[in-house]
């Protein structure tokens, strides 16, 4: 089974215990913070995924590593079934399916914002009211820079891209020229 399957099945069944417990919120930024961790560090990683460590070791820091963390028991039980079934590998991708889930629950759309230089957090705010008034949800705003775009701003909210940038107008007036 591919890690996205393993990813979808993980994250709902995650997804459902926050729920049910009341801990959706905590238990999404645990899951996602503990991937942070897996992804971020190969030496935990190499142990964590060596076949040749005892499950009990492999166990015991796990534990370690979630009680230093501050996770939950339902987290340090989620990444404990995840290791012995050799499944944290799949741990970024629950990670983000599960975020995907809470964003639906909680009618969030996240947009990245792209602009060749910073952005004045009043300039984010009235964007973001802007695209709530748009979408009719919640939005959350990841701020990029790229100065390749020269000035302007490109929105991006899950597939649907809204380029303002100036790098694509003088592009779009280019391919005007040439056709005339």
């Amino acid at each position: 089974m591919s890690n996205e399957a393993v990813a979808r099945r993980y994250g709902r069944a995650i997804f459902e215990i926050g729920k049910e417990t009341g801990t959706l919120p905590a238990l999404s930024r645990e899951i996602g913070d503990a991937s942070a961790m897996y992804s971020s560090s190969e030496e935990l990683r190499l142990v964590l995924d060596n076949p040749l460590i005892p499950e009990g070791p492999r166990e015991e820091l796990i534990r370690e590593v979630g009680s230093r963390a501050g996770f939950s028991d339902v987290t340090k039980n989620t990444l404990l079934l995840l290791a012995r079934r050799r499944r944290l590998a799949a741990l970024p991708e629950i990670a983000r399916q599960l975020a995907l889930l809470v964003d639906q629950e909680q009618n969030i759309a996240r947009a990245v914002v792209t602009s060749a230089g910073p952005l004045s957090d009043g300039y984010l705010d009235r964007l973001r009211a802007e695209l709530e008034r748009a979408t009719g949800r919640k939005i959350s705003i990841t701020h990029r820079q790229d100065p390749s775009l020269i000035a302007g701003v490109v929105t991006q909210i899950g597939d649907q891209v809204i380029d303002g940038s100036l790098r694509t107008r003088l592009s779009s007036f280019r391919d005007n020229l040439l056709r005339t």
